[in-house]
């Protein structure tokens, strides 16, 4: 197969993988959540701006990776949720950050205790960058011989950077939504 053939061949792999698991999804009304993009809190003029959560999109969480129903994948950013946040805490700064963006989502428009994902960034599905492998998905050697996507498994503990087919991986997460 030659290298443009063998390109289109896998980006249409992954193209009926991500169809097959959004039919199902979809056929199961399963709880999907809000992308946002943050914007950070800053001035106009002497006005003071409150950072804003931004909607993007919905998506269902499979795992590390978010799946819109276009067919776009996303690795997981920062999760929160839209509730009144309490008094600051001054322990660190990082609390004092992720306390800011629950409040920014408490402010807008999402339903109060929705699950926000913060800044989750795209996945390229292009051949080159599967074969890239710059993210968590990379092509590889499948079972059958042929080319293949994995996921690479992010995160501590055991387990972590072990690598799954794509088919497989989004399959049983699914199933985890779906209840299959």
């Amino acid at each position: 197969m030659s290298g443009d053939a063998a390109d289109e061949a896998l980006e249409a792999g992954v193209s009926a993988i991500l169809r097959t698991a959004i039919g199902r999804l979809d056929a199961a009304d399963a709880r999907d959540e809000v992308i946002a993009r943050y914007r950070p809190a800053g001035r106009i003029a002497l006005i003071r701006r409150a950072p804003v959560l931004l909607p993007v999109t919905r998506a269902w969480r499979l795992g590390m990776l978010l799946l819109d129903r276009d067919g776009n994948l996303y690795e997981t950013g920062e999760v929160t949720r839209a509730i009144e946040t309490k008094w600051p805490s001054n322990r660190s700064l990082e609390v004092e950050r992720r306390r800011e963006v629950q409040a920014a989502a408490f402010r807008g428009p999402f339903a109060p205790g929705e699950v926000v994902n913060v800044d989750a960034e795209p996945i390229a599905l292009d051949a080159a960058s599967l074969r890239a492998g710059s993210g968590p998905l990379s092509v590889g050697s499948g079972s059958g011989g042929g080319e293949v996507v994995l996921v690479r498994w992010a995160g501590p503990g055991p387990g972590s950077g072990a690598r799954s087919e794509l088919g497989a991986y989004l399959a049983d997460r699914v199933s985890l939504l779906t209840f299959d």
